[in-house]
């Protein structure tokens, strides 16, 4: 790479998530003690109050950190810090606002990047424009390295592994739990999602400019779902669910089979929960949400307002410690296929497996851990990515590495609920 100053430029390390992304880091450094690391932003008072906090927090001796002036506005600035790193982790969002001109800055700069967005417009248009020029570059764009699409995209990769058979079909089911002083999201990530809602007629012409070829039919098809209903696969009342975490685990699946000749897996993603009344809380919610996001006083009134308009879900000061420490979440996944190529030809499957991926709070632990992990297997396991560089989506960029080891060891754990059986 350009510079070798530092492996690991975290960007936005001010920011909500920033400050627990350095927590990570800290612990990090006690089993790679020789990792070079530095923090980036507008402010260096604001990023050595949040480095002094996490010492103080861990116990970690980070007087080696560095600090990098950065701004979103100045392309200058971003050249200068992405020259100065082997892998930036880029958490300065709305991404659809400020991700283009980092991701290009990595690009000149030959430096490797990590997001964790969820806004699938901005997702999809990355690999769209930047795919072909990074690649060239050598550079590895990587996606989605956060709750959006980690444990889902991962997820399925380890149902297609723990699979003996051919694999046809996964249905997702995600449950968040928490424990009884609640919890709620910074204003941040609500404004992510907002701008995804506002903009959601974009998703359509991005996937046409694809000219994507058809994949292969896989029969049976998923049977469709009504708009609510109960699964005994994980106990609750569920909603199905079309966010990013779907339209990553496709992208991936297309790859794996234009690439690898793999089999496609079709997905489906249900968000449950034990309580019906819950499940009916949650839908108010989001329907309200989305209902302003479509307007632009709406949105004003989200961004002022946000622990009002979403009844305490969402606010400017986020979760607090204890709500973090007792939150949590798990992501129940039911493979189906078929045992051998003679039950494919039949369209019957004949074979079901059950998994499951959990682990801590959702947003500012599980996503710091994904995004670190996902940072140090590009760094250590540049063999095992695919090509030389280009925009991938994790599975895409992390199938042949050990990813999912990594984020099992530090607390995103993979199992096995009821091995392969027939059904």
């Amino acid at each position: 790479m350009a510079s070798e100053e530092f492996d690991i430029v975290l960007f936005g390390a001010s920011g909500f998530t920033g400050k627990h992304c350095v927590i990570q880091l800290a612990e990090v450094c006690k089993e790679n003690p020789g990792l070079k690391w530095a923090v980036a932003g507008r402010n260096e008072e604001k990023l050595r109050n949040v480095v002094d906090w996490a010492e103080r927090k861990t116990g970690v001796n980070l007087k080696q950190v560095g600090y990098v002036s950065a701004d979103v506005s100045d392309v200058a600035s971003l050249d200068a810090m992405c020259r100065r790193g082997k892998l930036l982790l880029n958490l300065v969002g709305p991404y659809r606002f400020y991700g283009v001109p980092v991701v290009e800055a990595c690009i000149r700069n030959k430096c490797h990047h990590i997001d964790i967005s969820g806004e699938i417009q901005f997702l999809e248009k990355l690999q769209l424009d930047y795919h072909e020029t990074a690649k060239k570059a050598g550079v590895y764009i990587v996606e989605a390295c956060g709750f959006d699409s980690i444990p889902s995209d991962l997820g399925v990769l380890f149902v297609k592994k723990q699979f003996p058979g051919i694999l046809n079909s996964v249905e997702g089911y995600q449950a968040s739990h928490h424990g009884p002083e609640g919890t709620t999201l910074n204003f941040g990530t609500l404004n992510s999602a907002v701008h995804v809602v506002a903009n959601r007629n974009e998703i359509k012409e991005i996937r046409e400019r694809f000219h994507y070829a058809p994949l292969p039919e896989c029969k049976p098809k998923l049977k469709p779902r009504g708009p609510l209903f109960y699964s005994d696969i994980c106990g609750g009342w569920c909603i199905p669910l079309n966010s990013t975490d779907a339209s990553v685990v496709n992208r991936s699946q297309r790859y794996l089979y234009e690439t690898k000749k793999e089999r496609p897996v079709q997905y489906r993603q249900s968000y449950t929960r034990r309580s019906f009344l819950s499940l009916m809380s949650f839908i108010f919610v989001m329907i309200n949400i989305g209902i302003l996001s479509i307007f632009r006083c709406g949105r004003k009134l989200l961004s002022k307002y946000p622990k009002m308009f979403t009844f305490g879900v969402f606010s400017h000061e986020g979760p607090t410690e204890a709500q973090m420490a007792t939150t949590s979440f798990t992501f129940t996944f039911r493979g189906r296929g078929f045992s051998s190529k003679s039950v494919e030809k039949s369209g019957k499957e004949d074979m079901a497996i059950i998994t499951q991926v959990c682990g801590p709070e959702m947003a500012y632990v599980t996503t710091p851990i994904g995004m670190i992990q996902a940072g140090l297997t590009i760094l250590k396991e540049t063999s095992y990515l695919p090509d030389r560089g280009g925009v991938y989506t994790p599975a895409a960029a992390f199938h042949r590495t050990s990813l999912i080891d990594r984020c099992h060891k530090h607390g995103i754990k993979f199992s096995v609920i009821r091995a392969a059986h027939k059904i």
